[in-house]
């Protein structure tokens, strides 16, 4: 098989040849090239490089595109204040997101009145003054050109691309970067009514966009981002009140438009993995970040949708080489057992990890990886 026919079977939830290898990339790529994230993030040319050379030098079979270093999507997909390394942060630093309101309680009625885009445009005139709706949609129009360029290149060296769009997950997910999360928790008990009214109109705004994308760039698979809307952050009922919606409109219409949803589910999980039960069988990824019980995960949805993850940055960067080898050995042989298994790190690679430790993912693979 090659890694587009393997990572398919994966997600079919029927055997590979071998258990897929599909590590999450962004920041690292920077460490292991020898460049500063500073240039990784302004630099197109150079990330796509760090990619392609990182993923092939380790054989993985499906890669981000670093997708989450890249300012100009950040700047437009989260109504939150960027901070860049080399400009804001020290040029090795992982970039951050201010935790500010920028957005009012007033403003929940233009979503839902007016819509996304003059939502938008009156959110992100507060946190980027100099940004106008003319050159918003020429960085737009920038961004999806570059994006669209790295994802053929890493089609052409022969890997996956994980992702043809990236949605930042919920509507309470969204606004709580605008509205910073306190008064995101606040607005949870003061304005339900108006969160499940905003929900509505997001939703309907946001997913053409999505679709659209995807059918462009031909990567039929769409990233929703979930952290804070966990069971973390807010009990399992007010999710299922007001984020469950949102994630079944989205997972339904994808998977209606033959693309494949990839929840990525930051944050322990474990409380909430019987809402994802009830999507279609062998349609969606399940991608982990090692806080959420990767085996009780198994058990509850491993004959619903694949299993992506999820050996930790503890592992990565502080321990040996054995004990990741240790651990991707337990992974493939309980996790992968019968297939629907991609094994892969635990969010993404920590810019401090060992190049040994990520090389032995691969050598977990080539030991106990194959189905016989």
């Amino acid at each position: 098989m090659n890694s587009h026919e393997r990572i398919d079977a994966a997600v079919a939830l029927e055997i590979p040849d071998r258990v897929p290898l599909a590590p999450l990339l962004d920041h690292w790529a920077a460490t292991y090239c020898g460049i500063t994230n500073a240039v990784l993030m302004t630099d197109g040319e150079k990330r796509i490089q760090a990619v392609i050379k990182t993923a092939t030098d380790f054989h993985w079979d499906m890669t981000y595109v670093a997708d989450t270093a890249i300012p100009g999507l950040l700047k437009l997909g989260v109504p939150a204040k960027l901070k860049v390394p080399g400009e804001d942060l020290p040029e090795n630093s992982t970039h951050q997101f201010e935790e500010k309101a920028y957005m009012n309680v007033e403003d929940y009625d233009v979503l839902i009145s007016e819509g996304l885009i003059p939502f938008l445009t009156t959110v992100m005139s507060r946190i980027y003054p100099d940004m106008t709706i003319e050159s918003a949609l020429i960085d737009l129009a920038a961004v999806s050109a570059e994006i669209t360029s790295h994802l053929n290149r890493v089609k052409e060296a022969g890997m996956v691309p994980a992702t043809g769009f990236m949605l930042l997950g919920t509507t309470f997910e969204f606004l709580s970067y605008a509205r910073g999360i306190t008064n995101a928790f606040m607005d949870i008990r003061r304005y339900p009514e108006k969160i499940r009214a905003a929900a509505k109109r997001y939703r309907e705004d946001i997913l053409p966009l999505a679709l659209d994308a995807v059918r462009q760039n031909g990567v039929k698979r769409i990233f929703i981002g979930l952290s804070r809307s966990s069971p973390t952050f807010i009990p399992p009922k007010v999710f299922a009140d007001l984020c469950l919606p949102d994630l079944e409109f989205f997972t339904h219409r994808i998977i209606e438009e033959g693309i494949t949803p990839l929840f990525h589910c930051d944050t322990d999980w474990t409380k909430c993995l019987h809402f994802f039960a009830r999507f279609p069988r062998a349609r969606c990824i399940m991608e982990l970040d090692s806080f959420t019980d990767i085996f009780n995960a198994k058990k509850v949805l491993g004959d619903t949708m694949v299993i992506k993850g999820d050996v930790p940055s503890t592992l990565t960067a502080g321990d040996s080489k054995q004990e990741v080898l240790d651990y991707c050995k337990r992974l493939i042989e309980e996790i992968g057992k019968g297939g629907g298994f991609i094994l892969s790190t635990g969010c993404s690679i920590p810019n401090n990890a060992k190049p040994e430790n990520i090389s032995a993912m691969t050598e977990a693979i080539e030991e106990w990886g194959y189905y016989s």
